[in-house]
């Protein structure tokens, strides 16, 4: 085999350059598509997280509104009973007051009663 002639040599560089040259340019349009394409699947999935966002913003407002009605109803529920408590130790405490008193008014009458008065 022949040594190849610099005439040679150069149109061999020129060639490797040209499918160099190809070669870079078809990586660089698949670079380009396959930025595109992943800026398009960023767009969706933060269109779905967006929608999830705001589905569970709007379960969990719904689940505070439920639970602070449901916490007013306990706390006039408790209210309403500390009230009757409150009457019932009162009405307790009167009642335990005149049977005091008509036990005293019992007590001092007979003690101080005289036998002759027939009373």
């Amino acid at each position: 085999m022949a040594d190849p002639t610099t005439q040679e040599l150069k149109e061999l560089i020129l060639n490797l350059e040209r499918v160099i040259l190809g070669l870079d340019r078809k990586i660089d349009i698949q670079f380009v598509e396959l930025k595109s394409d992943i800026k398009s699947v960023e767009d969706r999935l933060g269109g779905k997280i967006k929608r999830v966002e705001d589905k569970l913003s709007a379960d969990i407002r719904s689940v505070e509104d439920r639970l602070g009605g449901e916490i007013k109803r306990v706390e006039e529920k408790v209210s309403g009973i500390d009230k009757r408590i409150g009457n019932e130790e009162f009405i307790s405490r009167g009642a335990l007051a005149a049977v005091f008193v008509s036990v005293s008014a019992g007590v001092i009458k007979y003690l101080f009663s005289s036998p002759s008065s027939g009373l």
